[in-house]
């Protein structure tokens, strides 16, 4: 079972505007994602229930003809506004029980990410899969899987970047971090 973790394309000024959360940019991304991902025999797909990432679904579902099952446990870190990431980074990385913009931590988001990844394994066995999502839900995840440094060094995830993951009997192997060649 191989595991596509895909972050959304280029969010609009108003990420969370339900009808244009993405630019045109970020549907020309959102395409070439789904062309990249038409030949990995993907038999579900996933999306987080925020636009930006739902929107990003909606048209690699178009294109590999699957309808996404929307998951609010595969949201991004919930803040209050986009400085409080910003702010954690300058001041309090990576101290994992700070509540960034009073909302949620890191280790709230590693865990609600370690439910869900479970979920995923447990009902679709080895199915190929594509999760469309978010950079910082996808390191936290990977950290709880064992792979560190990603989420230490916060490293850059780039709009429609693939985080690959081969799981056999349970147990995942890191195939690809952030990979942006589909575009």
């Amino acid at each position: 079972m191989i595991i596509y973790f895909c972050r959304h394309a280029q969010e609009a000024e108003s990420p969370y505007d339900p009808k244009e959360a993405i630019t045109e940019l970020g549907k020309e991304q959102a395409r070439a994602l789904g062309r990249f991902l038409s030949d990995k025999n993907i038999g579900v797909l996933y999306s987080s229930d925020l636009p930006r990432a739902s929107q990003t679904a909606e048209i690699v579902g178009k294109i590999l003809n699957l309808e996404p099952k929307v998951s609010e446990q595969l949201r991004e870190i919930s803040t209050t506004s986009p400085e409080d990431w910003t702010d954690y980074i300058q001041k309090h990385h990576p101290d994992f029980d700070f509540l960034v913009g009073g909302r949620e931590s890191l280790n709230m988001v590693m865990e609600r990410a370690r439910k869900a990844w479970e979920e995923i394994l447990r009902e679709n066995k080895g199915k190929n899969t594509a999760i469309i999502g978010h950079g910082v839900f996808t390191k936290a995840l990977l950290y709880s899987l064992g792979y560190k440094d990603y989420l230490i060094r916060n490293d850059h995830v780039p709009n429609t970047g693939i985080t690959v993951l081969e799981c056999t009997n349970g147990q995942p192997k890191l195939l690809k971090f952030a990979s942006a060649e589909h575009l």
